[in-house]
């Protein structure tokens, strides 16, 4: 698979699947296949790496500046 049909196939952008893969070390390694420099990635690996990987959400940065306006606020 390539990067753009690995976004296609799972719902993320390609910059957000380029990230990934530079960034995550388990993430499969690429294959340059013969007559073409276009990488691609095994379907299979790619699979068992989403079905494996662990989701951990982004910071709440709206609420942040909320807590900063209003330091006095319990709620």
């Amino acid at each position: 698979m390539t990067i753009p049909e690995i976004a296609e196939h799972r719902g993320l952008s390609r910059q957000r699947v380029h990230r990934i893969a530079r960034s995550d070390p388990k993430f499969p390694p690429p294959v340059v296949e013969p007559g073409t420099t276009r990488l691609k990635y095994p379907t299979d690996a790619v699979d068992a790496y989403f079905d494996t990987r662990v989701l951990q959400p982004g910071r709440r940065t709206d609420l942040e500046k909320r807590r900063q306006e209003d330091p006095d606020d319990d709620g």
